[in-house]
């Protein structure tokens, strides 16, 4: 009788030690998720930050403030057509660094850290041993 017992008590030592080990993976996988979710909403945040501020300068050769620019360069000698011109150019160059700067802030896949890890997991769950 004792044996039997001893058994089911090495049975449930096992099943206790294996529940613990899967509480141990969740959990560092959950971690991880929530670490990386935290860096990739920061990034994806700051990428749309930078396109909206792009955007926004691209948009804005219409406003008071680019007419402004283009009296100032009349006043240094340039011709009308000149100054919208060199205006025009100045906000085009701007935006164009923003929106490619905010592009590859966007570029790439996400959560790479716990999607190589969930995968290792799986892997090691997988395997027939």
């Amino acid at each position: 009788m004792t044996s039997s017992t001893s058994t089911w008590d090495h049975i449930e030592d096992y099943l206790r030690r294996v529940l613990r080990l899967g509480t141990v993976l969740i959990d560092t996988h959950l971690d991880m998720a929530v670490q990386e979710a935290n860096y990739e909403s920061r990034r994806l945040i700051g990428g749309v930050i930078m396109l909206g501020i792009g955007i926004g300068l691209l948009t804005t050769v219409g406003v008071l403030a680019q007419i402004m620019g283009v009296l100032f360069a009349y006043d240094q000698g340039l011709s009308w057509l000149e100054a919208v011109g060199a205006v025009a150019g100045v906000n085009l160059l701007l935006g164009i660094v923003l929106l490619v700067a905010g592009r590859l802030r966007l570029r790439g896949p996400v959560m790479t850290q716990t999607q190589a890890r969930l995968a290792r997991s799986m892997a090691l769950l997988k395997a027939k041993e």
